[in-house]
């Protein structure tokens, strides 16, 4: 096996809708520019037979959320239509997405890939404390279409405990038994 080829982290977009108080976009928003990869990039930069040969690629971000790149569902399906066996990980808070762009995804990706929704909360108010200028109902909306379309790929709800909601965990916890069972 080739060590470099195992796992790949690609931030495919500086682009977020948040402004999540701990996070650079907030504490030092200078830096950053709001840019994304496109799919020619991962075309002529990465390539047809680099794709093939890599084993998993995550899809986060530190400065934005992948799912606010332009092109990124156009990227996924070529990587998964040159590698079906890819493990994707695709890491977001969800906000802002149309049914329609959610449907796309789930037809995208199989058995061999994840899904994380990042949510701090279990309604609009109690996420919007960490996820600042989030859309729980296209949260929720992203969330149950993906699942309707594909029960196959692996899909998480990830939280970060804060003072504000630790005493609520049994929420978040109970909200992803009830979207795990659409």
């Amino acid at each position: 096996m080739n060590i470099a080829l195992d796992h790949w982290h690609i931030e495919v977009s500086s682009i977020c809708t948040l402004k999540c108080p701990r996070c650079t976009r907030a504490e030092i928003p200078e830096t950053l520019l709001n840019r994304s990869l496109n799919l020619k990039f991962f075309q002529e930069q990465i390539g047809q037979n680099t794709i093939a040969k890599i084993r998993k690629i995550t899809f986060c971000g530190d400065d934005g959320d992948p799912i606010y790149a332009k092109e990124f569902l156009q990227i996924v399906e070529w990587i998964k239509n040159v590698n079906p066996n890819i493990h994707l990980v695709i890491i977001t808070n969800g906000s802002y997405k149309s049914i329609e762009w959610w449907e796309q995804l789930a037809k995208c990706l199989n058995s061999n890939d994840e899904i994380h929704w990042s949510l701090d909360g279990w309604d609009q108010e109690s996420n919007s404390k960490y996820r600042v200028n989030c859309n729980w109902n296209s949260i929720i909306d992203g969330i149950v279409t993906f699942r309707r379309h594909n029960t196959d790929t692996y899909t998480i709800i990830a939280t970060i405990a804060f003072r504000f909601n630790e005493s609520d965990l049994d929420k978040i916890v109970q909200l992803a038994y009830d979207y795990d069972s659409l």
